[in-house]
């Protein structure tokens, strides 16, 4: 599985507001395919609509984004 987490500035110096989209696109072979551009407009879209609350502040700015992927195996313990 793959999430996109995207942090954002808010408007207290040095805090950042997290916000993770799960299970994100992905290719036939499994592998997400979000491109930067993509991210780039959400992250727009966010901050320009205002709608999260954080108790920094109003997010003012794009940090950074990444995607994570997560790899689950199942251990039999019976």
């Amino acid at each position: 599985m793959h999430n996109l987490v995207m942090r954002f500035l808010t408007n207290t110096e040095g805090k950042y507001f997290s916000l993770t989209v799960d299970d994100i696109k992905s290719d036939e072979n499994g592998a997400a395919i979000v491109t930067e551009a993509e991210v780039i407009a959400l992250m727009d879209l966010v901050i320009a609509k205002n709608i999260f609350i954080s108790t920094n502040g109003a997010l003012i700015g794009k940090k950074d984004a990444k995607v994570v992927t997560t790899d689950t195996s199942i251990v039999a313990v019976a």
